[in-house]
């Protein structure tokens, strides 16, 4: 029996359709694959301290510090046409005293007692022993970051320490050694790598701004690549109940600087410095 004014598909427009389905569910699944490559953040970057003259930075980005969020919006006050009269030194001297400022704010007691005994000749760097974590993550000197599958290899100059960031899906080792160095884990959240540290001993956090940790401190870096692939900003937090009241955020920018070799000094000549 025939049933007037209904037609059925013919098998070529099926298979048409179902070509169409299928091409389209599988661009779908190459875009997504495409949104969750990794950032390609290999190569060598640099700060101010020691690329002042590339031309990528913006005007902010010269004053940059390893400062804290609140440093750096006191910054885009100074920076503003009322204070035009304020030279580049003064505006410099203004963000390190804010910026010491908001960090002592954090400090507990046993920071601060720790800080009124310690002697600056008992800075380990001294002896060459080589930086701890915290105070590697915040040198000003290049660091050339190695990128793999598994995992990521970033290395700085002179004192400060060579690091692994294992990006295999391992966590911490429980009940793990601690050391200076720490163990270092990793993962990308969409364009930022992420790394996580634990098994922490005591050491000096960052000299310059006169902060320490304490055994078992960890710590969190972010690191996330600008779309033009010329900027990877670093934001740093240190999670240490016993030297600082709530975690001690840091942030700072490294540019893209391809054409500069890591140089290392040897030891004395450095630490005959301090």
């Amino acid at each position: 029996m025939s049933h007037r004014g209904i037609t059925r598909p013919k098998n070529n427009s099926m298979i048409k359709l179902l070509v169409i389905l299928t091409l389209g569910i599988l661009l779908s699944f190459r875009f997504a694959l495409g949104q969750d490559s990794p950032p390609n953040i290999g190569g060598v970057w640099s700060t101010t301290v020691t690329a002042i003259d590339h031309p990528n930075w913006s005007v902010e980005e010269l004053f940059a510090c390893n400062c804290t969020s609140e440093t750096y919006e006191y910054l885009d006050e100074l920076l503003m046409p009322e204070n035009d009269h304020l030279s580049a030194l003064e505006i410099e001297e203004a963000i390190s005293t804010y910026n010491r400022a908001a960090i002592r704010e954090l400090y507990t007691q046993e920071q601060i007692d720790y800080l009124a005994v310690f002697d600056h000749a008992d800075d380990p760097s001294i002896q060459c022993e080589l930086f701890g974590v915290f105070r590697t993550i915040l040198h000003n000197d290049p660091i050339l970051i190695e990128q793999s599958q598994d995992q990521i290899i970033i290395r700085p100059e002179d004192l400060a320490a060579d690091r692994i960031i294992y990006m295999d899906g391992r966590g911490h080792p429980e009940n793990g050694p601690l050391s200076a160095i720490g163990h270092s884990i990793g993962w990308y959240e969409g364009n930022t790598l992420v790394i996580e540290t634990a098994n922490i001993s005591a050491n000096i956090a960052e000299d310059a701004l006169n902060i320490h940790n304490a055994d078992n401190a960890r710590t969190i870096e972010r690191y996330t690549l600008s779309e033009d692939g010329t900027r990877l900003h670093g934001q740093f937090t240190l999670i240490d109940p016993i030297m600082f009241s709530e975690p001690l955020v840091l942030e700072r920018t490294r540019v893209f600087t391809p054409e500069v070799e890591l140089l290392d000094a040897p030891c004395e000549s450095i630490s005959g410095e301090m």
